[in-house]
């Protein structure tokens, strides 16, 4: 699809539904609309035809049920004047890949006439994905956290509640003020997590203490709450109190 689109691979921070392109555009539009047209002569798998207002380029979008939203598997341009139009040129190509594999003795669904399942997303289409989906997790913890030690610090010992990492996550702050500022940080995760979130949210939590600076301790002042986990840190007075 890279060099379908004649695009560079953008890094992670862009997530590759943002692309500015006509055909990207159009698959994200048509994602928010009635069911497109089908291509017909596609048998072996449903594709979607992708055609941009005012645009030679034409695409193919896949629906992924799984995931609930579509992938753009195949693109190329209408050239003005051709005998065969983009659609008739990727059929073609699926009907000999299918031909070539039926040559090589390949066990496949019978009946059909095409082949284009080698279109679809693959192992690092996903790998993408998944990165994508982690490093806009991060940016808005990245947000997020700080903000909950702060409300959580103004609470009066009051827990305050977030959704970070995909997870529910309450938070209690107690400080003790003197020539260093204690700070204890009570986190709790409500529901499945993934298995580092505490250190990820220790990480965020304070721009000027770092993971490692944290210890586990019991609860002060009353006792932990069912999957309570208190940390403790030192911290410079103007920092904590900037």
């Amino acid at each position: 699809m890279q060099e379908d689109l004649d695009l560079d691979l953008p890094p992670i921070a862009t997530p590759l539904h943002e692309l500015d392109h006509p055909l990207v555009s159009r698959a994200q539009q048509q994602a928010d609309v009635a069911p497109t047209e089908k291509i017909a002569s596609i048998d072996d798998v449903v594709l979607l035809k992708c055609k941009p207002g005012g645009s030679r380029w034409r695409g193919a979008v896949w629906e992924d049920q799984g995931q609930a939203f579509g992938w753009l598997v195949a693109a190329g341009q209408r050239t003005a004047g051709a005998r065969d139009d983009f659609y008739r040129q990727l059929s073609d190509r699926c009907t000999r890949k299918r031909t070539a594999l039926n040559r090589a003795g390949e066990d496949l669904e019978p009946g059909k006439r095409t082949y284009s399942k080698h279109l679809l997303p693959h192992s690092d289409d996903q790998l993408r994905l998944k990165a994508e989906q982690a490093y806009r997790l991060l940016q808005d913890a990245r947000e997020s956290v700080p903000q909950l030690v702060k409300e959580a610090r103004g609470s009066a010992g009051r827990p305050v509640r977030i959704e970070v990492f995909g997870t529910a996550v309450e938070a209690v702050v107690y400080t003790v003020v003197g020539s260093f500022d204690e700070l204890y940080l009570g986190l709790r995760v409500v529901g499945s997590a993934p298995e580092d979130v505490h250190h990820l949210i220790l990480q965020l939590a304070v721009p000027e203490a770092l993971a490692d600076d944290w210890e586990p301790i019991e609860a002060p002042h009353r006792p932990g709450e069912s999957g309570e986990i208190f940390y403790y840190t030192l911290l410079e007075v103007p920092r904590l109190r900037g």
